[in-house]
């Protein structure tokens, strides 16, 4: 019902702006009591840090009037915004009738725009010259648009649209609209911080995955129709919007499944981002394949790590990061950094303990990628928690900011 919010502080004091569709169930509200049910409700859903007691309805774009949590006071209407109708001059005891007199105006609006446009003469003038006459009549496209690199060449896509294909190729539609609007929001941030630095983008993992849309309803199938909708919704609500930390971009990196614990960027990279340092993430082992065995034997080891592996081969861990990762692991009496490790053999991550068979080496993987930022399935559990994704976001990159283009 409740399609997104924001607080403003006019004259001291914070006014709560909900933001209804006119096609939602707004209509199905009888009574100022009940509209204040669903208010309270969704601010205690969404955990909004809210102090004041102004709530202003935005109905599809028009504000109609608005109500107080506080029952000392009476319910009145506020003029428009940029005066699209007037006041209404009855309290809204009765939704229905509310927007009934909201559709009306709209419709007169429409009317009374026609008509003017009817009753306005336009000179004729004769182009002094062509080619300027043509610039006058250009039409200002003020999108963004990002270059992908695909195996059937270069495309250009319009940054919003590219947006749905990154989440619906990123993140299972399945999962939490919230979780899926804090992935819109660090896939548009990745690719704003690619085109501000020149770099290319592409469709795979070498930068972010995306599927066009004949991608997505192979994919789907039958699950096209409700999940492209709900990933869209996910990436309008969060239209613009993107990471910043002292007004840069940031490298809006994330994984799939952490081990319990992100990781610091240092110790996968090298390179150290005060917003990229291990937290917590105690909802990654949701995912099914959260602990993973992989086998090798030790031909394959031997080839993949250019020495002879046998049974009878040592592998001793020599420490862990502070994402209790493998920070470096000595083989044969050559020291491997862990992650050139994981690497080198491929394994689903870095966190991982060996056991030596016969014939084989058993690898148990705990999460999936690097760890580095937001945990997809950590983000998901958060969200099923009852978290937002500015929680969400907040959560997983230190000393951020929400900003919007």
């Amino acid at each position: 019902m409740i399609n997104n919010y924001e607080i403003k502080k006019i004259n001291g004091e914070e006014i709560l702006y909900l933001y209804f569709d006119i096609d939602s169930e707004f209509g199905k509200i009888s009574s100022i009591g009940n509209l204040k049910d669903k208010v309270n409700e969704f601010i205690k859903k969404n955990k909004i840090a809210f102090k004041g007691t102004t709530v202003a309805l935005v109905v599809s774009g028009i504000l109609v009037g608005n109500v107080f949590l506080d029952s000392q006071k009476e319910v009145k209407n506020y003029n428009t915004i940029d005066n699209i109708v007037e006041v209404i001059n009855n309290p809204i005891e009765d939704i229905n009738t509310t927007i009934e007199k909201v559709l009306e105006r709209q419709e007169e609006i429409k009317s009374e725009n026609i008509k003017k446009e009817e009753n306005v003469v336009t000179p004729i003038i004769e182009p002094i010259n062509p080619v300027i006459n043509q610039q006058s009549t250009q039409v200002i496209d003020n999108n963004i648009y990002v270059n992908i690199k695909r195996k059937s060449g270069i495309i250009k896509l319009e940054l919003e649209e590219y947006v749905i294909g990154v989440v619906a190729a990123e993140m299972p539609a399945s999962f939490s609209i919230e979780a899926l609007k804090a992935q819109a929001i660090l896939a548009r941030t990745y690719a704003l911080k690619a085109i501000n630095n020149n770099r290319t983008l592409t469709d795979n993992s070498s930068t972010q995955n995306y599927k066009d849309n004949n991608e997505l309803k192979n994919m789907w199938g039958s699950s096209y129709d409700n999940y492209y909708n709900k990933v869209k919704n996910a990436v309008d609500i969060t239209k613009g919007m993107y990471l910043s930390y002292n007004g840069d971009y940031i490298e809006a990196l994330y994984h799939s499944t952490s081990n319990g614990r992100t990781e610091s960027s240092i110790n996968v990279w090298g390179n150290s981002y005060p917003y990229l340092v291990s937290v917590n993430s105690p909802y990654d082992n949701t995912n099914p394949s959260f602990i993973k065995e992989q086998s090798i034997d030790y031909q394959t080891l031997s080839s993949k790590l250019k020495m002879d592996v046998t049974n009878e081969t040592e592998f001793n861990i020599l420490n862990r990061t502070i994402g209790d990762r493998v920070a470096s692991i000595e083989v044969n009496g050559k020291i491997y950094k862990g992650v050139d490790f994981r690497n080198l053999l491929g394994l689903r991550c870095a966190d991982f303990e060996i056991e030596k068979k016969e014939d084989k080496v058993i690898f148990k993987t705990k999460g999936y990628g690097h760890g580095v930022g937001m945990s997809q399935y950590g983000a998901n559990g958060m969200a099923k928690n009852g978290f937002d994704y500015k929680s969400i976001l907040l959560h997983y990159y230190k000393g951020v900011s929400i900003s919007h283009l």
